[in-house]
């Protein structure tokens, strides 16, 4: 699953990379949890290509959704009419997963080793209301070999060369399947300050040593 991600581009920065308008209700942050507003790049119909902010998760009368499978998006009835015609991307510096040993939950910090920015593949879902941001999901994919060992699930990651077919719906389940798996990502044990979403600095994606982290938690 993808849980808690990160986007610490500044505003200036991000517009220069992405070459798009950012709202201006964006804000770097190092602690995104589902329920906040996002930033995601979506494609109306008969429009172009836009950056928006919209809110992570849908709820259902039996669940909140923030992922879904890529492997049954497409089938699923409560997420296919949006794969067939509401894709979108969600822009991401890394994400975290925890790793359970049995004994503990420690959490990870998941980036690119190149330190390009990530575009986790999303659907989005229309509002209720038309003054209500849009909902949107992530979807995730079975892990690679090096995310694996920390946790069996990560977001789908797609290149740039991919962006366009797959906000205009032209790239088919097993090409964005098969492209998820060529990112190569670094990773490394970040401090339990990450479990509550009001902590949020740049101090969070740094490594640490979970021994030393336990000590540093007890002052």
């Amino acid at each position: 699953m993808c849980g808690r991600f990160t986007i610490h581009a500044n505003k200036k920065k991000l517009a220069e990379a992405i070459k798009l308008h950012i709202p201006e209700e964006y804000e770097p942050d190092y602690n995104i949890g589902p329920g906040r507003e996002i930033l995601s790049l979506a494609q109306d119909e008969a429009s172009e290509p836009a950056m928006k902010m919209m809110h992570w998760g849908l709820r259902t009368p039996q669940n909140f959704h923030t992922n879904a499978r890529i492997e049954t998006a497409d089938t699923k009835p409560r997420f296919r009419d949006a794969w067939a015609e509401h894709r979108c991307l969600i822009p991401a510096n890394g994400f975290y997963e925890w790793l359970n040993d049995g004994v503990r939950k420690q959490p990870h910090y998941i980036y690119p080793e190149d330190k390009e920015l990530l575009f986790f593949a999303g659907l989005w879902f229309p509002s209720s209301a038309p003054e209500m941001p849009y909902h949107c999901v992530v979807l995730t994919t079975a892990a690679s070999e090096r995310i694996h060992p920390i946790h069996h699930r990560m977001p789908v990651c797609l290149p740039k060369n991919l962006h366009q077919p797959w906000l205009n719906q032209s790239l088919t389940k097993d090409d964005a399947h098969q492209a998820a798996s060529v990112h190569s990502f670094a990773a490394h044990s970040v401090s339990t300050r990450v479990n509550s979403v009001r902590n949020n600095d740049s101090d969070l994606i740094l490594e640490v040593n979970p021994r030393t982290d336990e000590q540093m938690q007890l002052f």
